[in-house]
This record gives C-alpha cells, sequence and structure tokens, in this order.
C-alpha cells in the first residue's frame, strides 16, 4: 500500500480503463451489484473536507489525485436471485444469504483494481470508511441502501515511499500455516 503520493494526475483515460478492467470481477448470478465511483478534483476534495480526512491523513496521501469507493448493492442480488432461473433458494432475502455476495464482489473488484494499479506502476493504498461517510455519500447522490466498502486511491508513487505499517513491522505468516491440504 502506497503512503505517499505526488499531486501529478493519472494520464488521460487510464483511470476508466482501471475500472473498466476492475468492474469485470465475478458476479454471483451476473446479478452486478457492484459500482465503483470516481472521485478527482472538486469531488475528492469535497469527500475529504466532509469525511474530515484531510484532518486525519498526511498530506503525501491526500496528494493522490483519485479515488475509487467500493459500493455494493445488496437489492440487485436479492432481485436477481427473485428471478424465474434463480428462484426457489430463499435469496431473494438478504438475511439469507450465509455468505453476503454483493460484499464478496465488491472485495474481488477492489482486488482487481488494486492488482491493475500494481501492473501499472502505479501507487495505490486501500482503507475503510469512517467519519461521516454516509453523509459524504448522500452528498453524491449514493442511494441509501447501497453499501460502502471502502476506497482505493491511485496516484503515482512519491519517489521517497516506503513500506510502512504493520507490514512494515510483522511477517507474513508462513504458507504451512494457512495453506491446509486434505484437513486443517
Amino acid at each position: 500500500m502506497t503512503r505517499r503520493f505526488t499531486s501529478e494526475p493519472l494520464a488521460a483515460g487510464l483511470v476508466d480503463e482501471l475500472v473498466e478492467l476492475a468492474r469485470h470481477a465475478p458476479s454471483a448470478g451476473y446479478s452486478q451489484g457492484v459500482h465503483l465511483l470516481v472521485l478527482e478534483g472538486e469531488s475528492l476534495a469535497r469527500f475529504w473536507r466532509t469525511t474530515e480526512g484531510d484532518g486525519w491523513f498526511e498530506p503525501e496521501i491526500l496528494a493522490a489525485p483519485t479515488m475509487v469507493i467500493a459500493l455494493a448493492d445488496p437489492d440487485t442480488y436479492t432481485s436477481r436471485y427473485a428471478e424465474s432461473d434463480k428462484e426457489g433458494h430463499g435469496l431473494e432475502d438478504a438475511a439469507n444469504w450465509p455468505v453476503p455476495f454483493w460484499i464478496t464482489d465488491a472485495a474481488m473488484a477492489v482486488q482487481n483494481l488494486l492488482l491493475l494499479a500494481e501492473s501499472r506502476g502505479l501507487g495505490a493504498l486501500y482503507f475503510g470508511l469512517f467519519n461521516n461517510a454516509r453523509l459524504a455519500l448522500d452528498e453524491m447522490g449514493v442511494p441509501a441502501h447501497v453499501l460502502h466498502l471502502g476506497a482505493v486511491l491511485l496516484g503515482h508513487r512519491a519517489s521517497d515511499d516506503r513500506q510502512s505499517g504493520s507490514a512494515a513491522t510483522r511477517t507474513r505468516r508462513p504458507a504451512t500455516e494457512v495453506v491446509h491440504r486434505s484437513h486443517w
């Protein structure tokens, strides 16, 4: 995760290309209830003010020129699973989903976006939305029932960007502790 961005804008069309590829993540029942809200310029500055992010993020993070907010619409999934080719499993009711795939699908789109950014030599930072998140989403016209799953900042890494946070202080668990074959 990038912690120091430059304010250099991304090349024209690059963000559109990245979100177009990211949205091709799997979609349960091809429901397609994942939305990617791109913020740049004044809309991004307004988001930082509303969420008070400009007070708790370092200036080098705030310099990122683009943010993509991952959104998931549960109603799209429950409506899809009420259709004739999917009905009969009780999944027209969100409470009956053992795993809420609207969250899973949005997470996969975010992962796609992070991998795409890395493959293009860009910096990216995924983070959760906290202070006044719903207020900011309301200001941008996001329907009240749509869930936010965090945001990805995109931009060019500053030359002095270094790994920080937990990844810099904790080692990755060995595969022998997390990969299991035939039993735990």
